[in-house]
């Protein structure tokens, strides 16, 4: 059984979800389009511009908003975070339900059929997952706080979080990463699942 199995699939979502494909261009829109809302917040605030520059800024502002919340519900949605729960999911088909219907299994026990804790693959998977997360995470904090310290006496004119909304900025990228990035990872390296025959 692989890591990948979302919880509350719809057919065609739940195809495009298990794409390896599909899911590393919604990892990579989710981390990209965040750097874009900050980058964009930025330039508004400090940037002197034209009415026409400003709403030009602002409709990019509002779209690259509008990609990140779309990105960022189905990297934590079900179809990601799958992979970092303690327990193991198969959605049943209709056609698992009716033949347990037809047994006279309750719809409890039938969920606890496809609900049961995770096997020893996808602990590992789990594991190895966090491991690969906290490598990527410890080398990023550092070089923020190597820059943030040492760049003002490197450089003219560097880019420091000078108001409250760079500062918050910032630290919602560091939780983005803290909260996604294991499920990421999963999703990430993931193979294509093999067709049913």
């Amino acid at each position: 059984m692989s890591a990948i199995e979302p919880t509350q699939p719809t057919a065609v979502s739940a195809q495009q979800a298990k794409s390896r494909r599909w899911r590393r261009r919604q990892i990579a829109a989710t981390y990209v389009s965040y750097a874009a809302v900050v980058i964009l917040e930025s330039i508004r605030a400090h940037a002197t511009l034209g009415s026409a520059a400003r709403q030009v800024l602002f409709s990019a502002w509002g779209l690259a908003v509008l990609a990140f919340i779309v990105s960022l519900v189905w990297l934590v949605a079900p179809s990601v975070r799958y992979g970092l729960s303690n327990r193991s999911y198969r959605q049943p088909t209709a056609s698992d339900l009716k033949r347990l219907r037809d047994q006279g299994v309750s719809a409890r026990e039938a969920h606890a059929m496809f609900n049961r804790p995770a096997d020893e693959r996808q602990r590992a998977i789990r594991e190895h997952a966090r491991a690969v997360a906290y490598q990527i995470i410890g080398p990023a904090i550092y070089i923020v706080a190597l820059y943030l310290i040492f760049a003002p006496q490197f450089f003219s004119h560097p880019w420091l979080p000078s108001n409250q909304i760079e500062q918050t900025g910032l630290l919602l990228g560091l939780a983005l990463v803290f909260g996604t990035l294991p499920a990421a990872v999963i999703a990430w390296s993931e193979p294509d699942p093999v067709p049913d025959e």
